[in-house]
């Protein structure tokens, strides 16, 4: 290597040394928080939306004078009690994640301590369907069942944990403490 390659590698050096970069999970964490707030504006967007829209469409019904029509079945599948928030029920493909929407619904109930359930539905290799509930409660545990029942080559049975400190996982739900699977 020449003189004036070294001076210039040791220059180089000697500029970046100042810099400080945030360890990764520092930089994702903040990522994280910025796509939950993006989320949490778009979800509270739609929600005003929702409201203005169905306010319009009673306010068109009782002026005609006429009793609403219920809504078709599946349409109130977004929540499944009054007090509970339901982020949803996911049919993912083999390589697919939760969607970001559910993850920050879901994870901001729980940090919030407000019961909420999430469903995700995922193919095994085989392309048997595995589904997993999430189902947080005020406390903020979260209780996991797993359904492998129609996994021919798996352990065809319910198993329920209890879980907490959900975190994201490359686009699923993870968590930093678990107990055992238990039969359901």
């Amino acid at each position: 290597m020449s003189a004036h390659i070294r001076e210039a590698v040791a220059a180089l050096k000697h500029d970046t040394a100042a810099l400080k970069l945030a360890p990764p999970a520092q930089v994702r964490a903040r990522g994280e928080a910025l796509r939950r707030k993006r989320v949490a504006g778009s979800v509270a967007a739609a929600s005003v939306l929702t409201a203005v829209g169905v306010f319009a469409a009673v306010s068109a019904t009782a002026d005609r004078g006429t009793n609403p029509s219920p809504p078709p079945v599946g349409a109130s599948a977004a929540v499944t009690s009054a007090a509970a928030l339901d982020c949803g029920s996911h049919k993912l493909g083999p390589s697919e994640g939760l969607p970001p929407a559910a993850i920050t619904c879901f994870l901001d109930a729980v940090e919030a301590r407000r019961p909420a359930r999430l469903a995700e539905i995922w193919p095994t290799i085989e392309g048997d369907l595995i589904r997993t509930d999430y189902v947080a409660d005020s406390d903020g545990a979260v209780q996991v069942t797993m359904d492998t029942r129609q996994d021919r080559f798996g352990s065809r049975r319910i198993t329920r944990r209890t879980c907490t400190g959900p975190v994201v996982d490359d686009k699923r739900i993870g968590f930093t403490q678990c107990s055992s699977p238990e039969a359901v």
